[in-house]
């Protein structure tokens, strides 16, 4: 007899609850993604000219200087990690169904083949009955 006692409907609560939580990722993530451009966009230039304000001086717009290039970079890399991180979430919720589902089916099966034994005509084994030389 194996250890496990798994509970579908406890284990469809928590996937439900779980699921939930996970939706929300792409919501942070784009929040996310948006407050670092507005960092990068607000983060000015290095300038000479100190009274600019970081712009240049020319009254036109500054392209982004080493702190938008550094968020950028850095923007990159942490898209990577949390589209890896939704993507693992998905695959992890999907494992649980799939597992969750393979258990309860097993369960079907042994119940089935239990069943199948149970209203199967006996064996009876009488003593002396099928020997050879009988008197």
């Amino acid at each position: 007899m194996s250890g496990w006692d798994l509970k579908p409907q406890g284990i469809s609560q928590v996937l439900k609850s779980t699921g939930e939580s996970a939706s929300h990722l792409e919501k942070y993530a784009k929040a996310y993604g948006e407050h670092l451009t507005s960092a990068a966009t607000h983060a000015g230039t290095i300038s000479a000219d100190a009274g600019s304000g970081g712009s240049g001086g020319s009254g036109e717009k500054a392209q982004g200087g080493l702190v938008a290039l550094a968020l950028s970079q850095y923007a990159e890399h942490a898209s990577k990690d949390l589209q890896w991180i939704a993507a693992r979430a998905g695959k992890s919720l999907q494992g649980v169904v799939d597992a969750t589902t393979a258990y309860l089916h097993g369960d079907e099966e042994m119940a089935a083949e239990a069943q199948r034994k149970t209203l199967s005509a006996p064996k009876v084994d009488m003593p002396g009955a099928g020997k050879k030389g009988r008197p």
